[in-house]
């Protein structure tokens, strides 16, 4: 702690000032552990190579790994098989070798979360973890600059599937048409689990309770089952149903599954329900900005029709189709969405992000362009009020996380547009707060604008 909140210090004393120098020293401060990883990583996997193999050889390892909803889907099968979670910790490289590492010969059940960022990844991530149960997410995209096409993804994303032997499982999303086309080409036992009619698990109802959570039923072999869980929306119900899939396919107790699903708190920021002040909620989903998974929350939005719904939206990661016509498109479906909108992105984006708000039918919700996030949630101040409902959705580099701790009445001292902190949610950040030193020094400058949260707004 003592490191992180030197580095958080010095990251306030070097981007009190703009420019290029203050730029590569937030990355590089925020970048170490990814550094660390890839430097650890010749020593770390054999070793967990051999502990896998020596030491936890009665140990079943559940891998899940996907586009689309992966954490919520570990999080999920770890419940469900009594296992141990943690949904902060990374999912890559030498982490994932730390997991294995750290799980001791008679834990039963291990279960990791397997994330990949480029070609070539995955074998060694597959022959280091030699999983018996692989859950399949989804193939969505992510990371296409990278890969250059889904198809080239989903072959990378497919090694560890098809990596299960005969008398392992393979559960896969029976609503994406290429985790079907690799479930028919794996050795193991593949289960289908979706809203398909030919799912091997199907969903046959799943209705939401905003801000309760949803109840679902599950149609499936042995029979009906019925799940209830602190989770909204369409997507985590299928998380929910795949994890419990795959815990009763590999031999769980269905009452133990169902009633430890139902314990389940929300993910952080995975479309995580949040009450504030006033008697409004929050709908948090600031993790990942895909096209998919902006589809996945802004439908969730939608569907809470009773209250007034308002949606602060930043910019989408790796546009499919082009720029323009992918904002667009975005602008259409949010405009169907919510009653008020608040961007937050260039001007560039914003442009063709209002053209396709323009296009509603019969007429177009409010729309207004935010600079950063404390521009947002100033803006935000009167709707905070009973019947309200907020989504909160962006680029996971814009951080628009800031705008819940913001409304809640949390000071929020970072004022970058651009995060180099991948996979690091903003409360758990040292330079979320400023040391009282920095503080003292910035306060002279303090004429800008003050956000809810007593911040200085960005220039």
């Amino acid at each position: 702690m003592r490191r992180a909140a030197a580095a958080g210090s010095m990251v306030s004393r070097r981007t009190s000032t703009n420019g290029w120098l203050a730029e590569a020293w937030t990355t590089l401060v925020f970048r170490r552990r990814a550094v660390g990883s890839r430097l650890a990583w010749p020593i770390a996997y054999p070793a967990a190579w051999a502990w896998r193999r020596l030491v936890l050889r009665r140990t079943r390892v559940v891998a899940v790994t996907g586009s689309l909803g992966k954490t919520s889907t570990a999080a999920a099968a770890a419940a469900a098989a009594g296992a141990p979670f943690d949904p902060n910790a990374a999912n890559y490289g030498s982490f994932l070798a730390a997991a294995v590492l750290r799980c001791r010969p008679r834990r039963r059940w291990l279960v990791v979360e397997v994330a990949i960022s480029r070609p070539g990844q995955m074998r060694a991530y597959a022959r280091l973890l030699r999983p018996d149960v692989v859950i399949l997410t989804g193939i969505g995209g992510e990371h296409l600059s990278v890969f250059g096409s889904l198809e080239a993804l989903a072959r990378e994303k497919a090694i560890l599937p098809l990596a299960v032997r005969r008398r392992g499982l393979v559960v896969v999303n029976a609503d994406d048409e290429r985790c079907l086309a690799i479930g028919e080409r794996a050795a193991a036992r593949v289960v289908r689990v979706g809203f398909a009619a030919g799912s091997d698990w199907r969903i046959e109802q799943a209705s939401s309770d905003w801000p309760r959570g949803t109840s679902l039923r599950l149609a499936g072999p042995a029979g009906g089952l019925a799940l209830s869980t602190r989770w909204v929306g369409r997507d985590l119900a299928r998380c929910a149903a795949l994890a419990a899939a795959a815990s009763l396919e590999a031999g769980g107790d269905a009452a133990a599954v169902i009633a430890r699903l139902a314990d389940l708190s929300p993910i952080p920021w995975r479309q995580e329900p949040m009450p504030l002040p006033g008697g409004a909620w929050l709908l948090c989903d600031a993790w990942k900005g895909s096209w998919r998974s902006m589809q996945s929350a802004l439908g969730v939005l939608q569907g809470i029709a009773s209250w007034r719904r308002v949606a602060v939206l930043g910019a989408i990661e790796e546009p499919e189709g082009g720029e323009a016509a992918a904002y667009r498109r975005y602008g259409r479906l949010a405009a169907a969405s919510a009653q008020r909108l608040l961007f937050v992105g260039t001007r560039a984006e914003y442009r063709h992000f209002r053209a396709g708000v323009r296009q509603a039918e019969p007429a177009a919700p409010a729309l207004e362009h935010c600079a950063d996030a404390a521009a947002a949630a100033a803006a935000l101040r009167d709707e905070l009020h009973a019947g309200t409902v907020i989504l909160v959705k962006g680029r996971q580099r814009q951080k628009l996380g800031r705008v819940a701790l913001l409304l809640r009445g949390e000071t929020v001292d970072c004022r970058l547009r651009l995060c180099p902190a991948r996979g690091l949610r903003c409360e758990l950040c040292p330079r979320l707060r400023a040391a009282p030193a920095a503080a003292e020094r910035a306060a002279p400058a303090a004429a800008a604008p003050a956000g809810p949260g007593g911040e200085r707004m960005e220039r």
